[in-house]
């Protein structure tokens, strides 16, 4: 019914005006075309589609329906917030406090913990309570701890080729409180990307 998708930093998942072709869901059809599970010339064909998305320069976790039913209860799920998302960001500076909520605007708030420090730099993992257009990196750069490589809201890494900014979506738990249907095998499950590059680059100790 799903497919979860590790997407790597610097793709579009759908098409734009600077790219057709090499794009998170057009990967998706070709592979579900070559596995003969999905074909745009069967009759009443639904084509896969994404449950979630995240920014061309970041990293990680995308869901992806690959039936109209696995689509419309995902929908509702992640309305009713009963996906839980964690992200790994890393931040110059400390922040203070080093665990707590982040908060903007009255319907902006981020939770975040930091897990590691080393070299002016912190680990936070970061839980998104709301889902604003590029929260955790403008809320962090509003305190004055923007993200490693964001050049939108902070500053590029002066010491390495960094061309995005270091922040990747790695956990996904699946937290049903109401009847999911053909989705429900998933509850209680989490996924996790296993190595996440820029944590190995400036936190190697970390485990």
């Amino acid at each position: 019914n799903l497919i979860l998708l590790n997407k790597r930093p610097g793709m579009v998942v759908h098409p734009d005006d600077h790219e057709r072709v090499n794009t998170l869901i057009t990967h998706i059809q070709a592979y579900l075309y070559q596995k003969k599970e999905w074909s745009p010339y069967w009759e009443n064909s639904f084509a896969p589609a994404l449950c979630n998305r995240i920014d061309r320069n970041t990293g990680g976790i995308v869901i992806a329906a690959k039936t109209a039913e696995a689509l419309r209860i995902l929908n509702q799920k992640i309305r009713d917030r009963e996906l839980d998302k964690r992200y790994l960001a890393v931040v110059e500076g400390t922040p203070r406090p080093e665990t707590g909520p982040q908060k903007g605007a009255k319907t902006c708030e981020t939770r975040y913990r930091t897990l590691t420090k080393r070299g002016g730099l912190s680990l936070v993992e970061c839980e998104l309570i709301t889902g604003r257009t590029h929260q955790i990196r403008a809320q962090f750069a509003h305190a004055g701890h923007p993200l490693l490589g964001d050049g939108k809201y902070g500053k590029l890494d002066p010491h390495a080729d960094r061309r995005y900014q270091a922040l990747y979506s790695y956990r996904l738990t699946f937290c049903f409180t109401t009847d999911a249907g053909v989705l429900a095998p998933l509850n209680g499950r989490s996924f996790q990307v296993a190595d996440v590059e820029f944590v190995k680059t400036y936190f190697p100790d970390f485990r």
